[in-house]
């Protein structure tokens, strides 16, 4: 079974210590295999490994092609 979490692409290459904005997008992030459900090409993306895709979001926007593919229940 594949554990899903959330992850956020951030332009800054190295966003280690700053704040993430509430305007970005979360992506579905398969944590086993360690990537994402779809190619992500823009920016850097952080890994929330505590918030499942699921049932903790954030209040971030979720990303529709990963809602797609995944779904939104665990």
């Amino acid at each position: 079974m594949t554990t899903w979490r959330v992850a956020v692409e951030t332009q800054d290459p190295d966003p280690a210590g700053r704040s993430v904005p509430r305007a970005v997008i979360g992506h579905a992030y398969d944590i086993d295999a360690g990537k994402p459900a779809h190619p992500i090409t823009r920016g850097t993306v952080r890994v929330h490994a505590e918030h499942d895709w699921a049932k903790t979001f954030l209040g971030w926007e979720r990303c529709e092609q990963c809602t797609k593919k995944v779904g939104r229940k665990p």
